[in-house]
């Protein structure tokens, strides 16, 4: 099966590449050196057994921001699992950096290494707002939280639009 990607090669990677605010309904594309790219909505993440989570944003230098969010959430790994890496040879998970991208181009960077051999890639979740939560417009429709980081405010990607697997070599 052939790699698919949704970035064209010819994008600078400084400027933003995701869609922005124009995909009607929100949508997360998990996407990137995957066989099977995803388009999930909300409906699509509760589908795979979305649970509640409370997360705290804390900054790096000025500590913990407002109260706790309550999201409900999925894991991360899976949902690249099930967008197939294109991998030829056994060691290409070696290779491969996951950016997760905001509709306003921030951007997070983790390791396959992290996410899927060690403790924090069990607390990577793509999250959206609980029914009746308050906050969804600050926040998007859905953000990529990191519930194991030390600092979670560096890694917590607000209105998230694209998890993007990157073949770094």
């Amino acid at each position: 099966m052939p790699v698919t990607s949704l970035v064209p090669p010819s994008v600078a990677l400084s400027a933003p590449r995701c869609p922005g605010p124009a995909i009607e309904p929100p949508r997360l594309i998990v996407g990137g050196w995957v066989r099977q790219p995803l388009r999930l909505d909300a409906q699509a993440l509760q589908s795979r057994g979305a649970q509640p989570v409370d997360f705290q944003v804390v900054c790096t230098f000025d500590g913990a921001h407002g109260d706790a969010l309550q999201l409900q959430a999925v894991p991360l790994a899976p949902l690249i699992d099930e967008a197939m890496p294109a991998f030829e040879h056994r060691t290409d998970f070696k290779r491969v950096a996951i950016v997760a991208e905001s509709s306003e181009g921030y951007r997070a960077l983790f390791s396959w290494n992290e996410l899927f051999n060690t403790p924090v890639g069990a607390g990577v979740m793509v999250a959206f707002a609980a029914p009746g939560a308050a906050g969804q417009d600050h926040r998007g429709a859905f953000s990529l939280i990191s519930r194991h980081d030390l600092h979670t405010g560096p890694r917590y990607v607000r209105h998230l639009a694209l998890v993007e697997l990157v073949k770094l070599w």
